[in-house]
């Protein structure tokens, strides 16, 4: 643990900066040690077993010699009692003050230094009692400057737990009651707090523990809380449910099979939408108000595009009929106007259809739905969108055409028509 003097904040040994202040914990921090817990007491020392008696047989065995003979018992030294130490002058002459009417001390005896005995201390004069000391001078200890740090390598993020706040500095995770990074010391008040996956968030928002704030108490007066009790039965029941649609998914083929298709279904159709596939459907049949010789209209619906169907010129309203084997749901209609040749004028011989008018029915005749298409002047496929449910018929009026740059030889002329549905 580190402790910053600045603030007295305890950052953990991993910090670089105070979470509270700021400060760099090399120059304002002190690493403090942690108390470990005392060690338990040794075990008493067991104690020596006491000597084996001796036998009977044993003594008569070693009264006879039939038994080497014990060792002697170790001798035991006894030491003499130290003698006193002696008095110094000191001592001598502070007798008198303790008492003055008492008898005058005589002077002790010398005492000669034999062999062994240790030396008598040497006395201290009277008058240095109260007096200091004098010391000898000592040197002082220089003072060491710590050098300042060099330049720091940053090192990639150590930690992203959910919950953390991270630094837009260096992207390092920190704790949310940090007040200032961990790891460069830049300031979190802008921080961004790394989420929790969006499944941990519902089910903690289901039956995660709610946390209250300081000196929060329930309600124990007024009107019972009627929204929080049927929040908390449609949150049950919501679980129950899935837990019996789960179980059902699992145990029951019949159910099992209904779910898919009808995922299935919802995913194609919500496909269809956003990123439709067209598929092209070819009536069975198509026929014609008129047509000239070699001009028929089956020639719309051969799929190749150097044919056309054209009209006679006394018809005034040309259409053509297609019908399809079994309902359609169109979605596109294709376009190739005019009469296909070798040369581009060719393409402008012959009138082309400029306005349409489309009647869709279904098999019984009944009117589905009707479009109106002003088509373009120009050679080539043109794609127009159509909503046609379970089209069976789809009827072709053609009310206006761009004119012939010659004498006309037909009313009308188109190449190839083409329906799509969506897959």
């Amino acid at each position: 643990m580190i402790v910053c003097k600045q603030c007295g904040h305890h950052n953990e040994d991993s910090d670089t900066f105070c979470g509270s202040c700021g400060k760099f914990l090399e120059w304002t921090g002190e690493r403090v040690i942690v108390a470990q817990p005392e060690p338990e007491p040794a075990p008493a020392p067991e104690p020596e077993p006491e000597p084996a008696r001796v036998g009977f047989m044993d003594r008569v065995k070693q009264a006879v010699g039939m038994e080497d003979e014990a060792p002697p018992p170790p001798a035991t030294t006894v030491e003499a009692p130290a003698a006193p130490p002696p008095l110094t002058a000191v001592a001598v002459a502070a007798a008198p003050s303790l008492n003055a009417t008492a008898a005058p001390v005589a002077a002790p005896e010398p005492v000669l230094a034999g062999v062994g005995a240790p030396a008598a201390p040497a006395a201290v004069p009277v008058g240095s009692v109260d007096e200091p000391v004098s010391r000898r001078p000592t040197s002082l200890a220089p003072v060491v400057t710590r050098p300042r740090p060099g330049p720091r390598t940053m090192e990639p993020p150590t930690r992203r737990n959910p919950g953390d706040l991270i630094c837009g500095q260096c992207g390092e995770g920190n704790d949310p009651t940090r007040h200032f990074c961990r790891r460069c010391g830049n300031s979190l008040d802008e921080a961004i707090a790394v989420r929790l996956p969006w499944y941990r968030r519902f089910f903690s928002r289901l039956f995660g523990v709610r946390t209250r704030e300081a000196g929060w108490r329930p309600r124990r007066v007024g009107p019972p809380n009627v929204m929080g009790g049927v929040m908390r039965v449609v949150r049950l029941a919501i679980v129950a449910m899935l837990a019996v649609g789960i179980l059902g998914f699992l145990l029951i083929p019949r159910f099992h099979h209904l779910v898919v298709n009808k995922v299935t279904a919802g995913v194609t159709s919500v496909r269809k939408v956003v990123h439709p596939n067209y598929d092209t459907v070819y009536p069975v049949a198509a026929a014609a108000t008129s047509q000239t010789a070699g001009h028929a209209a089956s020639l719309t619906i051969d799929r190749t595009s150097n044919s056309y169907w054209a009209a006679i010129p006394t018809d005034k309203t040309p259409q053509l009929v297609f019908t399809f084997s079994e309902p359609q749901d169109l979605s596109e209609i294709l376009f190739r106007s005019g009469a296909p040749g070798a040369q581009p004028s060719d393409f402008l011989n012959q009138p082309r259809p400029k306005a349409v008018h489309i009647i869709f029915t279904d098999a019984q005749g009944k009117l589905i739905t009707a479009t109106d298409i002003t088509l373009t002047d120009q050679e080539g496929s043109q794609f127009y969108p159509i909503e046609a449910k379970q089209t069976t018929t789809a009827r072709i009026q053609i009310q206006s055409v761009y004119p012939a740059t010659g004498a006309a030889r037909s009313a009308v002329a188109i190449a190839e028509v083409e329906f799509k549905i969506k897959d």
